[in-house]
């Protein structure tokens, strides 16, 4: 029995989805997924495969987490979050996943990402870090720090 709600209009493609999560409509969860327990995926996501997502999620309206991203509890992520995997893209037709262009992502426990935030793959958002609004993510961010800009600096650490 399903423990979990997802809108008639979702495309849900794993059964690894937490109790009390729920997945609103025109989200796509690909295969190989992994939703922990009271997450709430808003409208429009696009969840790549083999994405890992902690308890205690909330992923915005419209946000992209491609694979190779790994979320930890109690993380936020902002309406339109972006994520990406491939560190050098291309059309070509080369498995960039074999290569050293693919380079995996990671969100610390209670990280909070604002609206419009683009993260470049291969970076740590640390701990309880905050990022502000409409930030492009290019280097590992510290955790309990406030970050924003583009590039994202890194204004306080705070413990």
């Amino acid at each position: 029995m399903k423990k979990y709600f997802h809108h008639e209009t979702a495309i849900v493609e794993t059964d690894q989805i937490g109790e009390g999560t729920k997945i609103w409509a025109w989200t796509h969860i690909s295969k190989g997924v992994k939703i922990g327990n009271n997450c709430v995926i808003g409208e429009g996501v696009h969840i790549g495969p083999n994405v890992e997502i902690g308890d205690n999620c909330k992923i915005q309206n419209h946000s992209l987490i491609y694979e190779g991203v790994y979320i930890k509890d109690d993380v936020f992520l902002g309406p339109n979050t972006i994520t990406t995997n491939d560190y050098i893209p291309s059309a070509s037709t080369v498995d960039f996943k074999k290569t050293p262009r693919f380079k995996k992502t990671y969100f610390e426990k209670g990280c909070s990402i604002g609206a419009n935030c683009t993260i470049i793959c291969g970076v740590t958002i640390g701990e309880k870090s905050l990022i502000g609004a409409g930030s492009v993510i290019t280097k590992n961010i510290p955790p309990f720090s406030k970050s924003f800009g583009n590039p994202c600096r890194i204004i306080t650490l705070n413990k």
